[in-house]
């Protein structure tokens, strides 16, 4: 997959589409699968933002379900050629509609067709739409393609949702909603390697402060360390027993294999939540209670 700035790019011939995408959500994917079915050896492009826009405008930093890392991931993972963020600048965001249409999609990113959801949006104050887009194919010579909004129990998918779904710790909604598993990615820290003392070791990460995390506990889950999987068990929290920094880590522990992880970059998929973090008296109650949380992580494969 080619990833270039939005200054840099100059395509011909393309199949766009344009959103936040995240997530990489059930609805996206209904997007992708659309581009893929009429691409007929056409490049498949995204174009995506750095920021929410409302977040921009706002000066909130409002936490998000994939980080940039990983929507790039997610996005070569289902077949995208060209991916595209575009810097959330006052010029960009005050660009008008026909300014969009004409010297984005058309001119630098040679739009032959343009592929959307019923509710998307562009230009200044939101003034574009799936209307406009319409009305403008024979002027600017491409097809539209409006997708509808892909349901789950009768209610849209959509990011504000899953958002919910991970602040409640529900993770196999999340990841049915998702259409893949939820997870982090980071680096691994050296920490205090107390887990090792205890036969228990842990690759240790600190998460993004944009990544929206689920409720501090333990959970199933599978490592994926150069394309190898592992089965796991994740503690998000701050580890009351050990530390006082108050610092959330995301500390994950293979299951059945001795494997040591120190600055590998790891990817933490999530599957189910085991119990909420708690405070311990002493190491040997973790311990023990860390060897029940395995055992159930074991049953639960």
């Amino acid at each position: 997959m080619l990833t270039v700035s939005i200054d840099d790019v100059s395509l011909k011939n393309t199949i766009v589409t344009v959103g936040k995408f995240d997530g990489i959500h059930k609805g996206h994917e209904k997007l992708f699968d659309t581009m893929r079915a009429i691409s007929n050896g056409r490049q498949r492009v995204v174009l995506t933002f750095k920021s929410n826009p409302k977040n921009f405008l706002n000066d909130k930093n409002n936490k998000t379900i994939v980080t940039e890392n990983e929507k790039l991931l997610l996005c070569e993972e289902q077949g995208i050629d060209v991916f595209i963020e575009m810097p959330l600048t006052k010029e960009f965001l005050s660009m008008s509609r026909e300014d969009f249409l004409s010297e984005i999609l058309i001119k630098k990113l040679g739009a032959t067709s343009i592929v959307c959801g019923t509710d998307f949006r562009f230009g200044s104050k939101a003034s574009g739409n799936v209307d406009f887009l319409r009305d403008n194919q024979k002027k600017y010579e491409y097809s539209l393609v409006v997708v509808e909004k892909e349901q789950y129990d009768k209610v849209d998918i959509s990011s504000t949702v899953i958002r919910d779904k991970i602040a409640s710790g529900d993770i196999r909604e999340v990841n049915t909603l998702l259409d893949h598993p939820y997870r982090i990615i980071g680096k691994v820290l050296e920490g205090k390697q107390l887990g090792r003392k205890m036969d228990v070791p842990t690759a240790n990460i600190i998460p993004q402060e944009t990544k929206l995390l689920p409720p501090n506990g333990v959970y199933r889950t599978i490592v994926v360390v150069d394309n190898e999987k592992y089965h796991a068990i994740t503690n998000i929290g701050i580890n009351p027993t050990v530390d006082d920094d108050n610092k959330i880590k995301v500390e994950t522990h293979i299951i059945d294999a001795k494997k040591y992880l120190y600055h590998e970059t790891i990817e933490v998929r999530f599957y189910d939540f085991i119990r909420p973090e708690r405070k311990f008296e002493n190491i040997d109650e973790l311990k023990a209670q860390i060897i029940k949380d395995i055992e159930k992580c074991r049953e639960l494969q």
